[in-house]
């Protein structure tokens, strides 16, 4: 069964707000929502992607509009 609107609203604003310091919390709550989920479940696929998405931010890197993983703010190769 797919997440409800409200707990995708919440953990979507929670993932594009995180940072060094809360990344571990935000992560925490992403797989214990995924957990509730089917393996073959859309939003499975898309939460495992946000935990992606903050595990590089817990990373130092910076998520760019492309969404590249790689990119790192000016100055910091």
């Amino acid at each position: 069964m797919p997440l409800d609107r409200e707990v995708k609203s919440k953990l979507r604003d929670r993932v594009s707000l995180a940072n060094k310091t809360t990344a571990d919390e935000v992560i925490a709550e992403v797989e214990a929502a995924r957990a509730t989920l089917d393996p073959d479940d859309k939003d499975y696929a898309r939460l495992t992607g946000w935990i992606e998405d903050v595990q590089h931010v817990a990373g130092g890197k910076v998520i760019g509009r492309t969404g590249d993983p790689g990119s790192q703010p000016d100055g910091m190769a």
